[in-house]
């Protein structure tokens, strides 16, 4: 199976470097978040020896739920991205250095949640985690923001209606990791889960079924 990019001879220039660009950033992109998710990996730990799996587990839990999240995360950018260059026909250079911004970033997400789960380390470590998942989810909204209103990036058949809200949603990524620099680590739990959960049922249910019902999708 050849790659995406092949070079084909048939194409105009001009079609080739377009596709070669194209495809050329999405592989960088998977390679990235692939990375990112296996370095998440690599920093489980688990004891040498336990008496049962149940305190294997317990004693792994830290680096277990620095996978987890690590892993929950970079999902989140993952599946934005690939909705986003899913409805494009075409990259420029504003947004491939946006694109490299944001992976940039990505790298730096297992670090940065590992050092939650230290035994020490305090509000600044909590800081920096929170000033990078806000940097990401700025980076990926101005690029679907970008994207959908930079004329002949998106493909034509996507609808204005639809840039805009697409666009619109991604914009919850960085509100709602903004009180991560604002609040204290030990609030992190009881602030985050209730805007984690609110967001997800307005994403994924309420707006659907407002756009349904209103003829929009």
């Amino acid at each position: 199976m050849s790659e995406p990019e092949s070079l084909s001879t048939v194409e105009g220039l001009d079609e080739h470097v377009r596709r070669h660009s194209y495809d050329r950033l999405i592989m960088l992109s998977d390679g990235i978040f692939a990375i990112a998710t296996t370095l998440a990996a690599l920093d489980v730990r688990l004891p040498a020896q336990a008496a049962s799996l149940g305190t294997m587990l317990y004693d792994s839990r830290r680096s277990l739920a620095a996978y987890g999240l690590s892993f929950f995360v970079a999902g989140i950018f993952w599946v934005s991205n690939r909705n986003l260059f899913a409805r494009l026909r075409r990259v420029d250079g504003p947004l491939t250095f946006m694109t490299l911004a944001m992976l940039c970033m990505i790298a730096l997400i297992p670090a940065t949640i590992r050092s939650l789960y230290l035994e020490s380390g305090g509000d600044a470590r909590f800081r920096v985690y929170g000033l990078t998942m806000f940097i990401c989810g700025l980076l990926n909204s101005a690029m679907w923001w970008y994207a959908a209103f930079r004329p002949g990036l998106m493909m034509p058949s996507i609808s204005r209606h639809d840039r805009i809200v697409r666009s619109a949603t991604t914009m919850t990524l960085p509100i709602l990791f903004l009180p991560v620099l604002l609040m204290p680590a030990d609030r992190f739990a009881s602030v985050m889960l209730p805007l984690v959960a609110v967001t997800l049922i307005v994403r994924r249910v309420l707006l659907p079924k407002w756009q349904k019902s209103r003829g929009l999708r």
